[in-house]
């Protein structure tokens, strides 16, 4: 669901909750004071509990932590074809209605606030204790706006001058002026919830229960008053944004005025407000603890599955036990054994071979599988073992991919070539809500799936065609001008997506390898690995499936070349970057930028 539309949804579920608690617990006392901060408060809080996250608390709360992976990510693009606007569509329609109602309301309050200027600009100003009182010569019903009082005094005797003033001047010192703007703003943003509108109305009439109130505290005769209120009833006010002497209900304000105090121990009711606001942004955050939980559920089994293997290393790594020739193994060495190419090489190995079993498709098995395997002095990788299982079938085919391997560069401790334990997570995903619907190995880049653990990645040095030395890694790495954020934004608008491969459903993620060389200029672009979703069409059924080279057909053998093409083209049409450098030298670094395109 949209951002905004969801926050209005909150915004007036809130509304209507604390309308229904007013009504139920407090519409009834005499704590007038007490009900205005519980009505203002209550507009507040609607508007800023959807705003208020408690995901970093919760981040904060966690006992547990995942103790087999770390993550490092290179950032992921995702492309989706742009769509056809449709003027029509109920959508639009809905909001223009909503945006016609707020403008007729909204052009009413601003008619209202040009009827006060103009009246003010007739009357003759007085100051009367700092007061503003504006006197008029024609009839009109009392009402203050903010600073100022609007009545014609030749209407009114001096006792009934004096009830006046003391019961506009209320509202005047205590600015109720602001509450009344305030529950207009709400009814005009919110026209379409009745529960606006009734919160309004009592804003209006606590407002008025605040003002009789003090005017009966002055020592006017409450009988007396009533009947002042009564004789001005039949009067239509001219202004209805101001505080009105005689605003209705009358009925209801009388009741008020001889209705007696309410008990000062009732007071404690309106801590109610702490548990209802504090249940409106549990209920807004649902969805975040909602994967907080399940994130908490999910790392609790890993660690109970994993005690025993972390027992076990603990006690490999101090004793450094002998392998099945004798040889001891090591955990961490001073230099880490490298696959062929580096972590890149590993990932693309791993991305080209790994294949989903069948059998685990169609009973919708996913999970990580953790492999541990040792690299021994000659290189050669023996003694793998499924440290972390999932099903017999994906541990299977992850020991088959990890066993054929190529020949590592192996480790070495104190100069000498030995025999190191390696961990490799690899994580088997299923595309889509169904499974065996699909599937996709994913490579480790963008979703840290495949990931490497143990080995920290040296700086790789290649030649380009240009004899000139290309690294992977180095100390200060190539930037694109205004970092991370700005690469993102400049692809998002300057990628579209191929209408061939939106026609042929092809979509998926294309990871492209470049080099940033010394003087920043992006070159020697190619597509590392293609991983993409193809659309089929089986007896009138949509099947989505993994698109391999060997069985793609033509069109989607064409959608594919068009998806690779558009990534190359926007990559190769990128400014100059901020180059890497290495020993304060400007080198030549290889970059990897995956690009997701996904169809709605």
């Amino acid at each position: 669901m949209n951002v905004t539309l969801m926050y209005f949804f909150k915004v007036n579920i809130a509304i209507a909750l604390f309308y229904l608690f007013y009504r139920l617990f407090f519409a009834g006392d005499t704590f007038w004071k007490t009900r205005r901060y519980y009505l203002l408060s209550s507009i507040l809080i609607s508007f800023a509990y959807p705003l208020l996250s408690i995901e970093n608390w919760l981040d904060k709360q966690e006992s547990v932590k995942a103790i087999v992976v770390n993550y490092a990510t290179l950032p992921e693009i995702t492309v989706s074809p742009a769509q056809q606007t449709n003027w029509f569509s109920l959508e639009n329609i809905l909001l223009a209605i909503y945006g016609l109602g707020a403008l007729v309301l909204f052009v009413r309050l601003f008619v209202q606030l040009i009827s006060i200027l103009r009246i003010k600009l007739q009357g003759k100003r007085q100051v009367v204790q700092g007061i503003s009182i504006i006197s008029l010569e024609k009839e009109i019903t009392p009402f203050s706006f903010f600073n100022a009082v609007f009545m014609n005094p030749t209407l009114h005797n001096e006792h009934e001058t004096r009830e006046i003033l003391a019961h506009e001047l209320t509202h005047v010192r205590q600015g109720h002026s602001f509450d009344v703007l305030l529950s207009e703003m709400l009814s005009i943003f919110f026209w379409f919830n009745p529960a606006t509108w009734l919160l309004k109305r009592e804003i209006r009439q606590n407002l008025e229960f605040l003002a009789d109130d003090k005017v009966i505290e002055s020592g006017f005769d409450s009988k007396a008053y009533q009947y002042h209120l009564l004789q001005l009833s039949y009067q239509t006010p001219e202004v209805k944004l101001g505080n009105k002497f005689n605003v209705s209900p009358l009925k209801k304000r009388i009741t008020m005025m001889n209705q007696q105090k309410t008990r000062k121990a009732a007071l404690l009711k309106y801590s109610l407000i702490v548990p209802l606001a504090l249940a409106l942004v549990v209920s807004s955050n649902a969805q975040t603890i909602v994967k907080k939980a399940k994130k908490v559920l999910d790392t609790t089994k890993e660690v109970l599955t994993e005690q025993k293997t972390d027992k076990t290393e603990t006690t490999k790594t101090m004793t450094q036990p002998l392998n099945k020739t004798g040889e001891k193994v090591w955990d961490v060495v001073d230099k880490m054994p490298q696959y062929p190419g580096g972590e890149r090489e590993l990932l693309s190995f791993l991305g080209a071979n790994i294949k989903y079993p069948e059998a685990a498709k169609k009973e919708g098995v996913q999970g990580r599988v953790i492999v541990r395997f040792v690299v021994d002095k000659f290189g050669k990788v023996v003694q793998t073992e499924v440290i972390r299982s999932v099903s017999p079938a994906l541990d299977n085919e992850a020991v088959r991919v990890v066993n054929s391997m190529p020949i590592w560069t192996p480790g070495q401790q104190n100069g000498e070539k030995v025999a190191v334990y390696y961990t490799l997570p690899i994580q088997f995903t299923l595309d889509g809500d169904n499974p065996g619907v699909g599937a996709s190995i994913s490579h480790g880049l963008t979703t840290n799936s495949i990931k490497v653990t143990n080995p920290t990645i040296k700086s790789d040095e290649k030649v380009s065609s240009t004899d000139e030395k290309v690294w992977d890694v180095v100390e200060k790495m190539p930037q694109y001008p205004g970092g991370e954020s700005e690469l993102l934004k400049y692809i998002g608008q300057n990628i579209k997506y191929p209408v061939l491969a939106q026609e042929n459903g092809v979509q998926g993620t294309i990871l492209v390898r470049f080099v940033v060389n010394k003087e920043g200029k992006v070159t020697n672009t190619s597509v590392l690995r293609s991983m993409l979703n193809v659309e089929t069409i089986k007896n009138g059924v949509i099947v989505v499936g993994f698109a391999h080279s060997d069985s793609i057909s033509k069109p989607n053998e064409q959608a594919k070349i068009a998806l690779e093409n558009e990534a190359l083209r926007v990559i190769n049409a990128m400014q100059q970057w901020i180059p890497g450098e290495q020993n304060d030298k400007k080198v030549s670094v290889y970059y990897v930028l995956p690009i997701t395109f996904k169809l709605e």
